[in-house]
């Protein structure tokens, strides 16, 4: 309690100081809208760590703990300073933020440190990673939790949209509003939710890194599920703590800053419910059967399917997104063999994916456009947009009556939903006792798809996977997309 009252005693002495310095210097009282400070970029450090008061409080706390010490190792060894000016600016952006005396008698005062005092004396912090995604929410409108991520749905109108989001990731990270800046880094394709995981760790960098990979193996598996059009439009990472080492950072996906991000011309929402808890936590113990222990590998063909049919949802032109999903599609059902890629991509797609509502004929000409696209993309053909419109619509799955542009999206639909089965399919085939189709094996492949009764087995079977977790609507392909400008599927 004394080691409480020193700190206490310290600190309001330095606030007193420094915000009398920070007056002078023109830096408060800040404006309520925007009261997000940044040593370096809004003040000078230099200004403050003369100042006594600074000294005895940054040694008071060196005193608290070993890891503030000089005979600590340099990886392992933390530095009072940088909570000294989070305390500070986690003060002042309080006390703007709710109208408070600027004083160190204001009531923000206990609450700020109270979260100084934690900060100094815990082994480890509670990190967060806060995402916007497009496209996604669930089925009640309430938020639903699922085994390691929260999906918060944004339900307000239009015009309120901006502020719940900020709002409901301040809610996880304190003062998150601080990390875009002065600028809105939302887009705008509804519906949204927020989702979020958190951990705690000693490591705060190290864990937003794990979290957010969390997230997207949580998106990964949600689309394979429901061959959403969801996008994460920007994701926030911070320790979840007022007074903390790890500041709030906003973190951008490629194709979603700027003049850059734009939203398909067709939408597929994902409405979650409570079943979906099942199903998503079956796919992910199927996925981590089907890798198995990945044994020093840097990278499988299986991996690479995975990423680039994750990075064709970051990508905001079509041709990168057809690119991407080409060589996800090759990775995930061509195997190792470098001729007839294209004739094997369409027997075996056609072998194991047909459907009564995507029969045989269909998947393996659809291919063959897919991928006559694909190859004049790779040799930098010139496209004329009544040309490219005629070849997106002679893809049985494009509505007649489609805009150009929004033909060319479901074009990019298709293939991303033959990706989507594919990848189901292979994981499957490796997850099932015994596996009939190893992930990192090839060999006799087409000479089993080529056997009716074994080609039967495996469709049966992978089927049958899925079926266990009650996710057997995911081996057909889903419902046409709505045009984004339709009030339909909002």
């Amino acid at each position: 309690m004394d080691d409480r009252a020193s700190i206490s005693d310290l600190a309001r002495a330095f606030l007193t100081s420094a915000l009398g310095v920070l007056r002078r210097e023109s830096v408060v009282p800040t404006p309520r809208f925007h009261p997000f400070l940044q040593v370096g970029r809004d003040y000078f450090g230099d200004s403050l760590m003369g100042l006594s008061e600074f000294v005895a409080l940054k040694d008071a706390i060196a005193e608290r703990h070993p890891r503030f010490s000089d005979a600590t190792p340099h990886m392992e060894r933390d530095f009072a300073n940088g909570y000294i000016f989070s305390f500070l600016e986690a003060f002042i952006a309080e006390v703007s933020l709710n109208g408070e005396d600027w004083s160190p008698d204001a009531a923000s005062f206990d609450r700020c440190l109270a979260s100084l005092v934690s900060a100094i004396e815990a082994e480890s912090r509670e990190v967060a990673c806060c995402r916007e995604v497009s496209n996604l929410t669930t089925a009640s409108g309430e938020p639903l939790e699922f085994s390691d991520v929260t999906i918060i749905p944004l339900t307000a109108p239009p015009h309120e949209h901006s502020r719940e989001a900020v709002r409901t990731i301040a809610r996880v990270i304190p003062h998150a509003q601080s990390a875009p800046g002065r600028t809105s880094p939302d887009g705008w394709d509804p519906p949204h939710s927020i989702v979020i995981a958190r951990d705690h760790s000693s490591k705060p960098f190290e864990s937003a890194k794990t979290l957010s990979r969390r997230i997207e193996r949580f998106l990964l598996i949600g689309r394979l599920l429901h061959a959403g059009t969801c996008d994460s439009l920007y994701e926030v990472q911070g320790e979840t703590a007022l007074v903390r080492w790890y500041t709030p950072t906003l973190m951008h996906f490629r194709g979603s800053a700027g003049s850059l991000w734009a939203p398909s011309m067709i939408r597929r929402t994902t409405r979650l419910d409570p079943q979906d808890i099942e199903r998503f936590d079956g796919l992910s113990e199927a996925i981590a059967t089907a890798e198995g222990d990945p044994q020093g590998m840097l990278l499988s063909s299986f991996g690479m399917a995975k990423h680039r049919f994750q990075m064709s949802y970051h990508q905001h032109a079509w041709y990168e997104q057809l690119i991407d999903l080409a060589i996800a599609f090759e990775a995930a059902l061509s195997g190792a063999h470098k001729t007839d890629v294209l004739l094997r991509l369409k027997t075996r797609a056609s072998a194991l994916l047909a459907t009564e509502n995507d029969p045989v004929d269909s998947i393996f000409k659809d291919i063959g456009v897919l991928y006559d696209l694909r190859s004049k993309l790779i040799h930098g053909n010139a496209f004329s947009e009544k040309g490219l419109a005629k070849s997106a619509k002679s893809i049985t799955t494009v509505p007649d009556d489609s805009p150009s542009g929004e033909a060319v999206d479901h074009a990019v639909d298709r293939l991303r939903d033959l990706v989507r089965r594919a990848l189901l399919a292979r994981i499957c085939l490796a997850a099932c006792e015994p596996p009939l189709w190893n992930l990192d094996e090839d060999k006799g492949v087409d000479a089993q798809l080529a056997d009716a009764s074994t080609r039967d087995k495996w469709c049966s079977t992978w089927r049958a996977v899925l079926e266990r977790f009650d996710a057997h609507g995911s081996v057909d392909r889903p419902r046409t997309a709505a045009s984004f400008v339709s009030p339909e599927d909002r």
